[in-house]
């Protein structure tokens, strides 16, 4: 990062002021993604097999002390999917426009490997296919990191947090928004080590965001959040990139208050540097859904048939009785299965103590959960042939590859649009190279 600011007695252009008017603009931001947020949440939720929960939220779950069977139908519909895509996992190759630019492509082909190698752009692609997968959309940062190389400098692609990113409300494309912001939550000690004027302004700042319901304890009480605000303005007619670092009201760094940037902009190629990889689009917002919003209906019932049927099975598997209070059986004596005498006082009546019958369970229950588990098959895509298995008797490798290629058209579908994604990842790289 450049620490060049303006020079001496210029007020800056970015300021408390400026920076007030984007903390307002990133509550707004926030307020317009609160359904999103929440539904991603949620999802997480369902991928860990946490679901019950968030059921019992929403009045689903039952009584509190009923059992709560998880099962990992979804899941394996997720982890299905995962596999089409690192199946298919891509390299860029570059093409060039006209026989002049073929030297140039030839050389950008073997350094974008190189690129993305050193970035473990694999690991990347993976983490951002889960994250897709179950929240419908990922997000690829990619950026200049000049503390890279030993102060050198390098492309850096990262795969962000939909919570931690805004947009304004409404539009499709990021690049249409007029403000973009990614926030993220910094120690103290660490920002007032890099940046010292930050000393006894850190505390409780007016925009927080929200995170993921975690298995650990994760104390955020000594963390600031620290917002990177992206916007556009016009220099000689050409639409420039600024970019300001601030936390509170504490400008950091902006581009506008830098003389050698102010009118180049931040990155030469003007457009935010992210990259919103959906995977079952939505009218009116960048982002999407994913297998999880498709599923967790179905999902969601074949639980709680589960949970009816296991409770059915417990009540019919554990003998239970009715006992008179007058009667002269020894209750505990008669409970403990290892006595082979039970005392009683007195004679023993037939009233004294009768068993509880249980009505059975009707197979047309079983069937109508074994019609929803395929239900989720096929609305998902992720039918037995597709995973090397088949319900209908075939058993000819020649039928099983066939039942395959006819089954497995939606991963293709959906891995080439995760390609344009990468696409895009791949040509701001190659800009950040420029």
């Amino acid at each position: 990062m450049r620490k060049t600011q303006q020079t001496v007695g210029e007020k800056p252009r970015i300021g408390e002021q400026e920076v007030r008017r984007a903390a307002e603009l990133l509550k707004k931001y926030r307020q317009g993604k609160v359904n999103l947020e929440r539904r991603i949440i949620d999802n997480e939720q369902f991928w860990k097999l946490r679901h019950w929960p968030q059921m019992e939220k929403t009045g689903e779950g039952g009584n509190p002390g009923d059992p709560q069977p998880t099962s990992g139908w979804l899941v394996n519909c997720i982890l299905s999917k995962h596999a089409d895509a690192m199946d298919c996992y891509p390299e860029p190759t570059v093409l060039p426009r006209e026989p002049g630019d073929r030297a140039e492509a030839a050389k950008l082909t073997r350094i974008l490997p190189a690129i993305l190698k050193k970035n473990q752009f694999k690991r990347t692609y993976s983490s951002a296919w889960w994250y897709k997968l179950k929240s419908g959309c990922a997000v690829y940062g990619v950026f200049w990191d000049a503390g890279k190389l030993n102060g050198l400098g390098d492309v850096s692609i990262r795969r962000m947090d939909l919570l931690n990113l805004f947009w304004e409300p409404g539009v499709t494309d990021i690049q249409d928004s007029a403000n973009f912001f990614s926030t993220e939550l910094v120690s103290h000690e660490a920002l007032e080590e890099q940046y010292p004027q930050l000393k006894g302004k850190l505390g409780g700042g007016g925009v927080t965001v929200s995170r993921f319901l975690y298995d650990d304890q994760v104390d955020t009480s000594d963390k600031a959040l620290v917002v990177d605000w992206y916007y556009h303005t016009r220099e000689k007619g050409r639409r420039v990139l600024q970019y300001c670092k601030f936390v509170g009201e504490t400008v950091l760094y902006a581009t506008e208050n830098d003389p050698e940037l102010r009118e180049r902009g931040w990155y030469d190629h003007g457009k935010y540097p992210f990259v919103f990889d959906v995977l079952f689009p939505e009218e009116g917002t960048p982002c999407g859904y994913g297998y999880v919003d498709l599923c967790k209906s179905p999902q969601k019932q074949i639980d709680l048939m589960n949970q009816a049927i296991l409770k059915n099975t417990l009540a019919a598997a554990t003998p239970r009785f009715f006992i008179r209070s007058d009667g002269a059986v020894n209750e505990n004596e008669y409970a403990d299965w290892t006595r082979p005498f039970v005392h009683t006082n007195g004679n023993l009546g037939a009233d004294s103590i009768a068993p509880i019958h249980t009505a059975g369970l009707d197979s047309v229950y079983v069937a109508i959960m074994q019609s929803k588990i395929a239900e989720m098959k096929e609305t998902a895509g992720n039918r037995d042939v597709a995973n090397g298995g088949t319900a209908s008797g075939g058993t000819a490798a020649t039928a099983i590859a066939a039942l395959q290629e006819a089954g497995g058209k939606l991963s293709p579908n959906m891995i080439d649009d995760g390609y344009e994604a990468f696409s895009d990842v791949v040509t701001l790289v190659i800009e950040l190279i420029r």
